[in-house]
């Protein structure tokens, strides 16, 4: 076995996997915020909603490329959006859905969402995990 091949532990090849998951629940949610005109129902202006929402996609891009070279501020920032992704996406939508009312697109919109919160909080925790066994070293 070589030197330069790195194995990566189960909780890191599950904190790649939970990020990238949460990418296929984050990007489509976004998507349909904008073509239903959300930031501006709500007095936020899209083109700044835009520019935070690419900058969290390309710093949780960037915290995928630290993982996979085991470094461990990687797992920090995929730790903090773990926890960002989900308080945002709760404190925005959670209140509406849970009013019983027709939720947008209905349960492909809530699934979003609840994908979202959950994939968040476990990549939160797979990200401590990873960070507590110390699993960056090389």
């Amino acid at each position: 076995m070589s030197k330069t091949k790195r194995n990566l532990s189960v909780w890191t090849r599950g904190t790649v996997i939970l990020s990238l998951l949460l990418f296929f629940f984050a990007v489509p949610h976004t998507l349909e915020d904008f073509a239903l005109g959300e930031p501006a129902k709500n007095g936020v202006p899209a083109p700044g909603l835009a520019l935070v929402v690419s900058g969290l996609f390309a710093l949780q891009g960037l915290a995928l490329y630290w993982a996979g070279q085991k470094k461990r501020q990687g797992f920090y920032i995929l730790a903090g959006l773990g926890i960002v992704w989900p308080l945002a996406a709760g404190l925005a939508q959670l209140p509406v859905i849970l009013t019983f009312i027709s939720y947008r697109s209905g349960f492909i919109s809530v699934l979003y969402v609840i994908g979202i919160i959950a994939t968040g909080i476990l990549l939160f925790l797979a990200s401590l995990l990873v960070l507590r066994a110390d699993d960056t070293r090389t």
